[in-house]
């Protein structure tokens, strides 16, 4: 009886850990994917083509949909002359030219963005970056997009860390992948 007893006490535990550990995956911020990633750029380019500039606001709003998995994913606009128009995480960078951004194996990740969407007209770019708070580099995949909205050319970004070219191959095969391996 005492042993049905604790059985049963430790299955309720079980139970209620296992509820826990559910409830803060479904909260946590590592609910960023490769997948929504590309659904995020690939929406908030159509909105960009319809209304230009008008809706870089929406991109700006860190309570918006397009501010998402905790605060680590977010769109970014620069257009091909390489000037940052839209940086939510970092707004400073806005108005700076960022062509000439290196990631910490020399590799040019903003050029080689500029240089897939003229030939491609989007894909991703894995490269080296430091996350948040972070000295140590790691890898980092950005879809980028170009779009046009009357004589403007805007490249709509967005990047996930921990992916690197073989899982973007994998989850998308026909996908163009440039990476600092390349």
């Amino acid at each position: 009886m005492v042993f049905k007893v604790l059985g049963i006490g430790i299955l309720c535990l079980l139970t209620i850990l296992n509820a826990a550990v559910l409830a803060q995956n479904e909260n946590s911020d590592d609910l960023m994917s490769a997948e929504l990633v590309k659904a995020k750029v690939e929406k908030a380019g159509r909105m960009v083509e319809a209304e230009g500039t008008a809706v870089f606001s929406k991109f700006r709003d860190k309570g918006g949909e397009f501010w998402f998995g905790g605060g680590k994913g977010y769109i970014w606009i620069h257009n091909l002359e390489g000037i940052m128009l839209v940086h939510p995480a970092q707004s400073e960078l806005e108005g700076t030219d960022v062509l000439g951004l290196k990631d910490s194996s020399g590799f040019a990740f903003i050029a080689t963005m500029n240089d897939l969407v003229k030939k491609h007209g989007c894909g991703w770019v894995v490269y080296f970056w430091a996350k948040p708070g972070k000295k140590i580099t790691d890898y980092k995949a950005s879809y980028v997009k170009l779009v046009h909205h009357g004589s403007n050319n805007y490249i709509i970004g967005c990047g996930i860390y921990n992916m690197n070219e073989e899982y973007i191959r994998l989850k998308f095969p026909e996908d163009v992948i440039f990476s600092a391996g390349n």
